[in-house]
């Protein structure tokens, strides 16, 4: 499949998260399915995903892991993946509380800062744990660990984890 492309002005009446959250999916090499993104390699597959509350205009940035020694697959669900978590787990405290402002349309950003403030967050502490999680091995060590460490991890991913660590 082709890379897709990137357009960051909003089209049907996308907001500037989504159209944020979109170009950086672009950027990692992710496929977009079902509103995920969707980060393959030989023995993982990364899924992004952009939550919206049911109660406000604020989302999540729910980040999870197919291992894929289990069961091949190519488009799994996050609450699917035998590793779970959010972005905001991810963070230090006062960065947490920085991507929740960002994340919350309620709060008064320019769009433009908005953009570059959220895109920054991601760059720099989504991007190393998903190069991490690209392999079984890049579980054990560094920002996957971490990762996997404030991530829910079903049965499955137990097992396989105990077996690399």
């Amino acid at each position: 499949m082709g890379r897709q492309s990137y357009d960051r002005r909003p089209m049907n009446n996308r907001n500037i998260i989504q159209t944020t959250f979109d170009q950086y999916g672009v950027e990692v090499g992710g496929i977009k399915r079902s509103g995920s993104w969707y980060v393959h390699s030989r023995e993982t597959i990364v899924v992004l995903n952009l939550q919206k509350s049911q109660f406000a205009l604020k989302y999540f940035v729910n980040v999870a892991i197919w291992i894929l020694v289990t069961v091949p697959a190519e488009a799994p669900k996050p609450s699917e993946c035998q590793i779970q978590t959010r972005l905001d787990a991810l963070l230090p405290p006062d960065l947490e509380t920085h991507l929740n402002e960002l994340l919350d349309l309620q709060n008064n950003f320019e769009s433009e800062a908005r953009h570059s403030q959220f895109l920054d967050l991601l760059r720099k502490h989504l991007s190393p744990a998903i190069g991490a999680a690209s392999t079984l091995d890049g579980l054990r060590a560094g920002e996957a660990l971490r990762l996997v460490s404030s991530s829910l991890v079903d049965g499955d991913g137990q097992r396989i984890l105990q077996v690399i660590r």
